[in-house]
């Protein structure tokens, strides 16, 4: 009897992990897809993520570019062979409904993609179907592309998308430095590419190990030189190049917040909704300017700055508002912020206030 009931268990345990490995097998390949939502605001707003192969020492990578790439996440992703349900729009038609007292449409999708960040802490999870994807994701989300049925791009060169996946920010994986030359960097990009200005400036793709220690650096043009980058036990990176070059790089230092001025903006495409505008100015002497809406960031405007010790301003040097100065002193300071074409938001003029806390 024992012997009978041991065979049973067998028999049951290798079932069970046959169905496993169909269900495993059966879940989509999202790799080098596109998935996409977007409407007319008198503009083409869209929205979409790029689902990458695997990128080697990182797994497989995503990239979510919301409302003409301003709100952008990245990180890893998988498919789990798991029924999720959903409410979503089909599309920006079906959603204006809703303030006719319209209610959103639910279902069940047979599969669900979790994201991660590049740490391997979940970020959100959402429904899909082979040729959708219901995003009604509360963290990864973004301005006017929540609660939204994002649908398969079968043809991606071609489609009413093609201008934003072009303009897919290159968003650092891990970022070295030189710190003897501060110009002596190497970006490894999330799309496995590379910008290597080590030595020379060279581009490429890399390769890494599963716990991140070496790195291999390809170059695009056979006669660039490549490089085997190894990270030490001290956190530092030994930098050797296929011509003999060798250099210790370190991570890069993420400047941080030293001032700040803060106002508000409208939110494009929602009537009557602001978004928080901040001025934010690094310890590095590098200013940025962006929207917060419910924790999606849009880039408005970058540069530099100085601080004027006879007037006790900030001269700010920008990319597109050009040279502007705070008005005002301490608590009482204001940056008068005027730009005449920012997409999504068009032309801007906002008044932003001195952060004292």
């Amino acid at each position: 009897m024992k012997k009978l009931i041991a065979l049973l268990l067998c028999l049951m345990m290798s079932l069970s992990l046959m169905t496993a490995a169909v269900a495993e097998n059966e879940v989509p390949n999202l790799a080098n897809t596109y998935f996409a939502y977007g409407y007319d605001v008198g503009f083409w707003m869209d929205y979409f993520f790029h689902f990458y192969d695997e990128v080697p020492g990182f797994g497989k990578v995503f990239y979510a570019g919301y409302a003409l790439n301003q709100i952008v996440y990245t990180g890893t992703y998988e498919v789990v062979a798991e029924e999720k349900g959903y409410a979503c729009w089909p599309d920006r038609a079906s959603a204006a409904a809703a303030e006719e007292g319209a209610e959103i449409p639910t279902g069940t999708a047979p599969y669900t993609v979790i994201f991660y960040d590049f740490d391997g802490n979940e970020i959100d999870r959402c429904a899909m179907d082979e040729t959708h994807i219901y995003n009604d994701m509360e963290t990864l989300t973004g301005i006017g592309g929540g609660n939204a049925v994002y649908n398969l791009d079968t043809d991606p060169e071609n489609s009413a998308f093609a201008n934003e996946y072009k303009g897919e920010q290159a968003v650092s994986i891990l970022s070295l430095i030189n710190p003897e030359d501060e110009t002596a960097t190497l970006d490894l990009k999330v799309n496995g590419k590379y910008d290597d200005l080590v030595v020379m400036y060279v581009e490429g793709t890399f390769a890494m190990n599963e716990d991140q220690t070496e790195i291999v650096l390809t170059p695009n043009d056979e006669s660039d030189a490549g490089a085997t980058v190894t990270k030490n036990e001290d956190g530092t990176y030994t930098y050797v190049s296929t011509d003999g070059d060798e250099v210790t790089l370190t991570v890069v230092k993420e400047a941080e917040v030293a001032y700040a001025l803060k106002g508000q903006i409208p939110v494009p495409g929602m009537d009557g909704v602001n978004a928080d505008m901040i001025c934010e100015l690094y310890d590095d002497g590098t200013a940025l300017i962006y929207a917060d809406f419910m924790g999606n960031r849009m880039d408005i405007d970058k540069g530099t700055y100085e601080i004027d010790m006879t007037t006790y301003s900030f001269v700010l040097h920008l990319e597109t508002a050009g040279d502007l100065t705070t008005e005002g002193y301490a608590a009482d300071m204001v940056l008068n912020y005027k730009a005449e074409d920012v997409q999504p938001f068009g032309a801007i003029e906002q008044t932003l206030a001195f952060v004292t806390e």
